[in-house]
């Protein structure tokens, strides 16, 4: 039987993701790390990944998280289709000036993205407040991060949903990305209707298709992410999800795809 629609070229999709480790891990059970950029290269060019958005490993899990930051500078260092994504969290001094001076080293050091870990404690407002702030006032895309020590993947409390609802509102001009979540049969399920209510708040594909692809289909795509979750998840199943889809047109997987990414990412300054 012959296909009644072509789907695009992934070489046409120019594939951004959003969320990919790089680092050694030592723990049994989990995967095979990409140790260097260049093994990291030779997966984006098996799965024709354009780019990524990379952070490390380390900076995620040990503290103090600015040596596996700096780490990462080095390991992408001359690799411009690796973007690195510096781990954030709040400063321990309050007030606005630790804030500040933390999101101006990153800026200076060439990272226009952050992963804000969200973990161990939900991300209550009053803890978060002057880091993204001082994020906000750059415009800096923020992935964020629920997942526990060993993977990216992580999920939702209804605590999470209503902390995530007002830093969000509080900060319109700041672009949070919710990065690799599951749960149960899906998503939390008050992610997607605030996602309609806040428009700063966007999702990555990760978690189940439906979600994502509800949130494209009736938000609208560009509120929707292409990521892997790499080395946790395979990329050959998310990519076919939006290489794919059948409810989506050519542009909105294009969007989906990078161009949403690269978008905000220009726009950080």
């Amino acid at each position: 039987m012959q296909a009644t629609k072509q789907m695009p070229a992934l070489e046409d999709l120019r594939l951004f993701d959003t969320c990919v480790t790089l680092g050694r891990m030592v723990q049994p059970g989990c995967p095979e790390f990409f140790a260097t950029a260049e093994a990291l290269l030779a997966m984006m060019d098996r799965y024709q990944i354009a780019e990524a958005v990379v952070h490390d490993h380390h900076a995620r899990v040990i503290q103090p998280r600015e040596h596996g930051n700096r780490r990462l500078l080095a390991a992408v260092r001359g690799q411009p289709r690796l973007h690195p994504a510096w781990v954030l969290e709040p400063p321990q001094q309050p007030g606005p000036a630790a804030a500040r001076a933390l999101v101006a080293e990153m800026l200076d050091a060439g990272v226009r993205i952050a992963r804000l870990r969200m973990r161990p404690v939900s991300p209550l407002p009053w803890l978060w407040d002057d880091l993204c702030a001082a994020l906000a006032d750059h415009r800096v895309p923020c992935c964020l991060d629920f997942g526990s020590a060993t993977s990216t993947c992580g999920s939702l409390t209804d605590e999470d949903v209503s902390n995530l609802r007002e830093l969000a509102l509080a900060y319109p001009n700041l672009p949070l990305i919710v990065s690799h979540v599951m749960g149960g049969l899906g998503v939390h399920p008050a992610l997607v209707p605030l996602i309609r209510r806040v428009r700063n708040l966007h999702l990555d594909i990760t978690g189940i298709l439906e979600f994502w692809s509800r949130v494209a289909c009736e938000v609208g795509p560009e509120r929707v992410f292409f990521a892997t979750g790499a080395p946790f998840t395979d990329p050959g199943i998310l990519i076919s999800n939006v290489q794919y889809a059948p409810d989506l047109d050519d542009a909105a997987k294009r969007l989906i795809g990078g161009d949403n990414l690269r978008r905000l990412l220009e726009a950080a300054r």
